[in-house]
């Protein structure tokens, strides 16, 4: 998966709001999935996934229906949560760290958000 920059998750939190509560982290989890393997579909063939997009973040989410949010709603700012939770427990569980300790990062105990 290419970096993942604060638009990247902005944009995804706005399409993340219109799931439901219950799937958001399995849907999640398989939204990610879908972006790694556009990343290695655009390395292999040098152009992006006709359906997944470049393998950034953003253009899996642009091309997904979102909800119009201002920063300070309280359904985006879960949403962000959720957001955030699930990049790193992604990145923990499917993708292998890039650094020399194997310790996983603090950032949610093990615990989802959302």
């Amino acid at each position: 998966m290419r970096a993942v920059l604060d638009g990247d998750l902005t944009t995804l939190a706005r399409v993340v709001m219109l799931w439901p509560d219950a799937r958001r982290m399995e849907r999640l989890q398989r939204l990610l999935d879908r972006v790694h393997a556009a990343d290695l579909y655009c390395k292999r063939f040098r152009r992006a996934h006709p359906h997944w997009g470049n393998g950034s973040v953003l253009s899996m989410a642009l091309g997904s229906p979102r909800a119009e949010a201002g920063p300070g709603d309280p359904g985006y700012l879960r949403a962000l949560g959720c957001v955030c939770a699930g990049m790193a427990a992604w990145r923990l569980t499917r993708q292998p760290l890039k650094r020399n300790d194997k310790t996983p990062l603090p950032l949610f105990a093990g615990k989802p958000m959302c």
